[in-house]
């Protein structure tokens, strides 16, 4: 859709501006130097018979100049096509910087509801597919319509200079490549968003086999999801192949039509040649003009399958781009200062749905270094509580204060740098100790990394380590135990010295030495914070100053 492209060309295309429209004038430049080729090849063909009859030096002297001529305009023109070709891609690498930049920064903030609504396949198409397409699509039309409308232009002058009645016969096949085009674009447009709609669901789906590998195994499913696998492909491939059937077909119109304009210009021009009515030269830059007028076409139809593409990418980019994010800052936020910890759910009120709520009038308030505990059946909303407390979800009705300020009102990167949270599910990156824990303070000194993770207690088994806090921990933190994951990820949050602290079933997946061992840790790190636990076994809540029961939402 054009408001799509008009949106598409001014956020990613503008701060490129000026090197796309200086490659903009040397593609026409270089058009209008390819368009004079056959003029001068003629010029120079009749002045090589006309000097048959001259004398040697004077017809060496003709020849070499028109030799000279020519070289130097295809020269200029062959290093100003490769320049172009050059500042072309330049151009394209900035564009589709600009889209994945976009899109990764909206992926950030996008809500969990949206998120599971486009999929994980549909985010890595737009973040991966879309860009390429896209960005190609517009250095196409970009630097490819107005130098080949020029190049015909000029052609259709040139021809009917050269011989108006077969000027006229050769521009009279020239549509026929693009009705072809036409008759098969609705199917082309069709195709090309059923392929979409199926990687997008392919990739959601074979995700979840590479996560739930564990579970596939148990059940002795990898046969069966391998033969799912090679069915899809096989379904997919035949779909392209039958795609691939229909383009050739219209590359085949086109190629015959083009075949028909030489053998017209051949037959009818060296029949006028025989009689003397049509110069070689004449005949010769004719037969130039077919290929160069025949081509640019060409290459006019073959923006559409492309310009198709890239429309079905921008749908999926700016799905992405206008959605809804977790919770954004209301306009006049401003920065957090620094907290003490006082938490006030005023007659709090969410629901994930219109007709059922998670949370129904929460009123409570927690005071400075108080460690509060939230229990209750799963689905009574716990990990709504904190993600409210989190600001990941704006409350329905009420307010939900921070020392006394409104969540909403508060830039929501200066609030959750005060926050520590550990949960049930460490999720550590495929680098080395310091790193991942230095990841919620990346300006942390290496003293400051030792120190929180003696505080953690991770500091012994980190030395115990091949390369102690270099050591990779290997994807997801595989290389780890669970109990050692769990302490990188406590130290994480002593890092950063936090005014409150989250806990999220921080040990319901531990044996019980490996919790004993993290709960020392956490008791540490509650000492003079407000905590919120979520969890479900009695010894993780019996410390807390307040265990806050929370039922279903009838």
């Amino acid at each position: 859709p054009l408001h799509l492209a008009r949106r598409a060309v001014l956020l990613f295309a503008r701060p490129n501006a000026g090197r796309t429209l200086g490659t903009l004038a040397g593609a026409l430049a270089v058009a209008m130097a390819s368009a004079s080729e056959p003029l001068l090849l003629k010029a120079f063909v009749d002045r090589l018979t006309a000097a048959a009859g001259a004398p040697h030096s004077a017809a060496a002297a003709g020849v070499m100049g028109g030799v000279a001529l020519f070289v130097s305009v295809l020269g200029a023109r062959l290093v100003g096509a490769a320049w172009v070709t050059t500042s072309t891609w330049r151009v394209k690498l900035g564009f589709e910087y600009q889209m994945r930049s976009r899109v990764a920064a909206k992926l950030s903030v996008l809500s969990p509801l949206t998120q599971s609504e486009i999929g994980t396949g549909g985010l890595r198409y737009a973040i991966d597919a879309s860009a390429p397409q896209t960005a190609g699509a517009f250095t196409d039309v970009a630097f490819r319509v107005a130098p080949i409308l020029t190049y015909v232009g000029i052609a259709t002058w040139g021809m009917t200079r050269l011989h108006a009645p077969i000027a006229v016969a050769v521009l009279c096949l020239v549509p026929i490549p693009a009705l072809v085009a036409v008759s098969t674009a609705r199917h082309q447009s069709r195709r090309d968003r059923m392929h979409q709609a199926f990687w997008t669901r392919f990739w959601s789906w074979y995700g979840e086999v590479m996560q739930g590998m564990g579970t596939v195994r148990a059940f002795a499913r990898e046969r069966a999801e391998e033969r799912a696998f090679t069915r899809r492909m096989r379904w997919a491939f035949a779909a392209i192949q039958r795609g691939v059937a229909v383009d050739a077909r219209s590359t085949l119109a086109a190629g015959l039509t083009e075949l028909t304009a030489r053998a017209l210009v051949l037959a009818w021009g060296g029949s006028l040649v025989v009689r003397g009515e049509l110069t070689v030269g004449t005949l010769v830059a004719f037969l130039g003009y077919i290929g160069g007028v025949f081509t640019p076409v060409q290459q006019l139809v073959d923006l559409y399958p492309t310009v198709r593409k890239a429309s079905v990418a921008l749908d999926a980019v700016f799905a992405v781009l206008d959605a809804d994010e977790e919770a954004p800052d209301l306009p006049g936020a401003v920065p957090a200062p620094r907290l003490s910890g006082r938490v006030r759910f005023e007659r709090v009120s969410f629901g994930y749905r219109a007709d059922r709520r998670a949370i129904d009038a929460l009123d409570v308030t927690i005071e400075p270094g108080q460690t509060v505990a939230l229990v209750g059946p799963s689905g009574s909303g716990k990990s709504t509580v904190l993600r409210l407390l989190q600001r990941i979800h704006h409350p329905t009705h009420g307010r939900v204060l921070l020392d006394g300020h409104d969540l909403r009102a508060l830039e929501v990167a200066s609030v959750r740098r005060q926050f520590g949270v550990v949960l049930q599910e460490v999720v550590l990156f495929n680098a080395s100790v310091a790193a991942n824990i230095a990841y919620a303070r990346p300006s942390a000194t290496r003293a400051e990394v030792v120190a929180a993770a003696a505080a953690a207690g991770a500091h012994d088994f980190i030395m115990a380590l091949p390369g102690g806090y270099e050591t990779g921990v290997g994807e997801g933190g595989r290389a780890l135990s669970g109990g050692q994951r769990q302490r990188i990820a406590i130290a994480r949050a002593f890092l950063v010295d936090p005014a409150v602290l989250i806990l999220d079933e921080a040990t319901a997946a531990l044996d019980p030495v490996s919790e004993q061992l993290v709960q020392r840790s956490l008791r540490t790190l509650r000492e003079g914070r407000t905590t919120l636990i979520v969890a479900h076994r009695l010894n993780t809540v019996r410390d807390a100053d307040r265990i806050l029961v929370l039922l279903d939402v009838p």
